[in-house]
């Protein structure tokens, strides 16, 4: 889990691409003959003959100054988005539970849930290990599940065991659906890969798909 960076790195990238217009419609002026129709602005717009070392000379009392700033901005918005690169968990509010007139009857932590649901999909027969992520809230829930299966068991049967029990526990705690139900398989196989299957099953699924009719009984 982690959180998204997108917007932020798409709000510097539109950022730069403003400042780099700008500094275009810059250098673009000195064509445009700028400077004989507008004589005010003579002191910061190019001139049609203009070279790099004629500009800088030019300008010099405040393009090195604005230059400094501008590469320490650089650096400093640099880190700040490599730090922003790092994935970690974003922290999950509490799931509110409440009564037919919006009245608060009790809260639960996730980190609780989790620990319940993991513990119940370890007891799959040929699940080795399991692991459980929630986020949303108490109406609208998204369950994230990976679990490690023995090589020698029935992979197909234990991966519907394994989703059948999270959609009941959830409807049995919540009183509603799993909005969305993500499994992760990882096979116990020097063979297989170590990511064999996911599987994914979202609210509305009929109740006869994706989940054994009795999850405790192993198939003959």
């Amino acid at each position: 889990m982690r959180t998204v960076s997108g917007p932020r790195n798409r709000l510097v990238l539109v950022v730069a691409s403003l400042i780099a217009l700008l500094a275009g419609a810059w250098l673009a002026s000195a064509s445009l003959g700028l400077t004989s129709r507008w004589p005010g602005a003579e002191v910061v717009l190019p001139h049609g003959d203009s070279t790099p070392a004629s500009l800088s000379a030019a300008h010099e009392q405040w393009l090195l100054p604005v230059a400094v700033v501008v590469t320490v901005l650089a650096i400093l918005i640099g880190i700040w988005l490599l730090v922003l690169q790092v994935p970690f968990r974003p922290t999950t509010a509490p799931l509110r539970f409440s009564d037919d007139s919006a009245a608060l009857l009790g809260t639960l932590e996730p980190a609780v849930l989790e620990r319940a649901l993991s513990e119940h999909i370890e007891d799959v027969s040929g699940v080795l290990d399991a692991s459980v992520q929630i986020s949303g809230s108490s109406t609208s829930l998204w369950v994230q599940a990976s679990a490690t299966i023995a090589e020698d068991a029935e992979t197909c049967w234990a991966a519907q065991s394994v989703r059948g029990r999270l959609a009941e526990d959830v409807r049995t705690v919540l009183g509603t659906d799993a909005r969305q139900i993500d499994l992760l398989i990882h096979l116990r196989s020097s063979a297989a890969p170590s990511r064999a299957m996911v599987g994914t099953r979202e609210r509305g699924t009929a109740a006869g798909q994706g989940a054994p009719a009795d999850p405790g009984t192993v198939p003959a």
